[in-house]
């Protein structure tokens, strides 16, 4: 940007721009020429599918991660963050929906934390200074919350507007004004503590901008001057709220056309009538009353956004956690447990979204992780010693069956890429023989021709008459693999659709439903 640039950016009042930011993690983009524009006391909502580029963005704007190419400039000059500690210099903060406060100490020192420096003297804390300017901060926002209270004694939404504070707190500290980016604030709120939010943010935006991620679209509308909206990491419009409504928004986040061919539509066969999962679950603050079945032979599909409740699910439905009222069985048997243990002995496999954290161990070579739940199958003496020469044809066959692209049996599963790690751990299952897949986001962080490979093995374990609950982010790969859609928002059931072959839901209506 020139010199005059500058100026007029000044004289017309932005706040924040980007100008084509664009960050690359390894072969995926997360954002690509991304550009927008933060008016000076004003709110934009950004909104799009999970995995739009949302998150890299707040990362990029915060200093959490710095882009590849392209420009930051707050209030009219260039600047560029290599750490969150740098953005806050210029006024910029972030509330998480995950809350980074300390719930042992006071309000208080969570406002100012990490910014004690300015309350020194003679190398001492000015605890009283401290608390005055805590309090100050707090009634000019007109929150009304004691300074000195504990932060662990105050509920999820007194938690959420201490967060706003100590964004406010910033100016406190250096000369500048909050640039606050909201990020899914409202996900844990009850309608009468987002009604005050937003009451508050209608009120301090004469004293702030703010950028506010939701999914939840009726809030954007309402709450919001401007919305950016993004698609497969861009930016791809920036509207006055002015004359747009939630169909309007749903068509702008969506807006393309899915590959019957890419999911293999045309293998979609009926599933069987008998029901091999039945699920009535509830889990506080997750899920609510969540029933649903899946027959032999069914791909299941769940929809929904961030936080709706959907992995809770899968991890109920693979034995991973334990719900606080239902039950889950299968083939007729309850899990009384709610194991790992108790549902693999039932038959149940699972690949969970994060292959490297709980699918795999990168460390241990690709037999260790294929033979670890197949032990059993290869102990050969009295003495439960492992057959060695099993193990390695149990690998070998799995390999070879998966087109699984190793050096050896030896090599570490860490060493292999994402598409082969994540065959690796369809392969132990499948050598197990479940008879039920829990797949969360199964193809994350894939590229196109290992997508299409997971895609196909689903399909033959679906002909096979395996029962599959497919959690994923991914709708057109969501409505593409599914013979139905159950969607959950708020951890309820908003919708169910069918979804056979030459009857694929709209990918507007099931927005619809999530949002």
């Amino acid at each position: 940007m020139t010199e005059a640039e500058s100026v007029e950016a000044v004289a017309a009042g932005s706040a924040l721009e980007l100008r084509s930011v664009s960050k690359t993690y390894g072969a995926t983009r997360a954002l690509i020429d991304v550009s927008l524009t933060i008016p000076r006391n004003r709110v934009v909502g950004l909104v799009g599918e999970n995995g739009a580029g949302k998150s890299t963005l707040i990362s990029v704007i915060n200093g959490v991660v710095l882009p590849d190419s392209g420009s930051i400039w707050i209030n009219g000059a260039s600047v560029r963050f290599g750490h969150p500690s740098e953005s806050a210099l210029h006024g910029v903060a972030t509330v998480f929906q995950e809350q980074g406060l300390i719930p042992t100490i006071p309000v208080f020192e969570n406002i100012f934390l990490g910014r004690e420096r300015k309350f020194l003297r003679g190398g001492l804390l000015q605890r009283g200074r401290l608390i005055a300017e805590a309090r100050a901060v707090l009634r000019d926002l007109e929150i009304d919350i004691e300074p000195a209270v504990l932060t662990g004694s105050l509920s999820f939404g007194q938690r959420q507007l201490v967060e706003i504070a100590k964004a406010f707190a910033l100016s406190r500290i250096y000369p500048v004004e909050p640039i606050i980016l909201l990020d899914e604030p409202t996900s844990a709120l009850s309608d009468r503590e987002i009604a005050k939010l937003f009451d508050g943010v209608a009120r301090w935006r004469g004293k702030a901008s703010f950028l506010f991620v939701s999914h939840r679209l009726t809030e954007v509308l309402s709450l919001c001057d401007e919305i950016v909206a993004m698609k497969d990491a861009q930016a791809i419009a920036q509207l006055p709220v002015a004359g747009i409504d939630e169909s309007d928004l749903h068509e702008l986040i969506v807006g393309r056309q899915r590959d019957a061919q890419y999911y293999k539509e045309d293998r979609q066969a009926p599933p069987a009538e008998t029901v091999l999962v039945r699920a009535n679950v509830s889990k506080v603050g997750a899920l609510h009353d969540v029933s649903l079945t899946i027959r032999t032979g069914e791909i299941l599909g769940i929809a929904g956004v961030l936080g709706s409740g959907k992995s809770v699910l899968a991890r109920i439905l693979a034995g991973s956690e334990a719900p606080d009222r239902g039950s889950v069985e299968i083939d007729g048997h309850a899990l009384a447990r709610h194991t790992r243990r108790e549902a693999i002995r039932h038959g149940v496999g699972y690949v969970p979204a994060e292959r490297l954290v709980a699918g795999v161990i990168g460390s241990h070579s690709v037999e260790w992780n294929l033979t670890l739940p197949n032990l059993g199958m290869l102990e050969r003496t009295l003495l439960r010693l492992i057959s060695v020469a099993g193990s390695r044809a149990l690998t070998r066959h799995w390999v070879e069956r998966l087109r699984i692209r190793t050096p050896g049996p030896a090599t570490a599963c860490g060493a292999l890429s994402g598409g082969n790690q994540q065959k690796v751990v369809f392969a132990k299952w499948l050598a197990y023989g479940v008879r039920v897949l829990v797949l969360d986001d199964p193809g994350r962080g894939l590229d196109v021709g290992a997508k299409g490979s997971i895609y196909a093995l689903m399909r033959d374990l679906s002909h096979d008459g395996a029962a599959i609950l497919l959690v994923s982010d991914n709708l057109p790969e969501l409505i593409g693999m599914s013979h139905r859609i159950v969607v959950l928002r708020d951890g309820r059931i908003s919708a169910r659709f069918d979804a056979p072959p030459q009857g694929k839901p709209r990918e507007t209506d099931v927005v619809r439903a999530m949002v």
